[in-house]
């Protein structure tokens, strides 16, 4: 007899995950694994530039930090939705809110002040998810597009 339920569930969406700190890098791709979220992930913004370069399928959702080295949040998200427009973006932050310009923030991109429960997380990609918002667009975060070349090529 067959049973039913027993085979692992195939994850339904892609997450690309971005945060400069490790272990919470760790801990959300694990609580997102769970909840059936297949979870790429980058360690900065330049890096999630190369990763998301290539990686075929599909990628649903950005969860980035917004403050990190070289390339934050934002430059991440107008690079990412200049190439992939039907991505959704959720930013989170250890900072807060007022300090790192979250109110500059388009208000349909929705943001996480760290830290908080995992539960809030796969709320707010669930509802870009199910309500996507067509205004999470390059013009709507009004910032300048990173020289492709300085970011495969730090050097240059």
């Amino acid at each position: 007899m067959k049973s039913r339920g027993l085979m692992p569930r195939k994850p339904i969406h892609t997450v690309l995950l971005v945060d400069d700190h490790e272990l919470v890098r760790d801990a959300l791709r694990m609580y997102l694994e769970r909840k059936r979220y297949k979870v790429i992930e980058a360690a900065g913004g330049e890096e999630a530039v190369l990763v998301a370069e290539r990686f075929p399928e599909t990628i649903h959702v950005l969860v980035t930090d917004l403050v990190m080295a070289k390339m934050n949040g934002r430059e991440l998200a107008r690079w990412l939705l200049a190439q992939r427009p039907q991505l959704q973006v959720v930013i989170i932050s250890g900072f807060p809110d007022e300090a790192m310009g979250q109110r500059e923030l388009p208000p349909q991109i929705p943001f996480l002040q760290k830290p908080f429960p995992p539960d809030r997380l796969v709320a707010a990609i669930e509802d870009v998810l199910a309500n996507p918002r067509s205004g999470q667009t390059v013009a709507s975060l009004s910032l300048q597009i990173p020289n492709p070349e300085r970011v495969r090529n730090p050097g240059v």
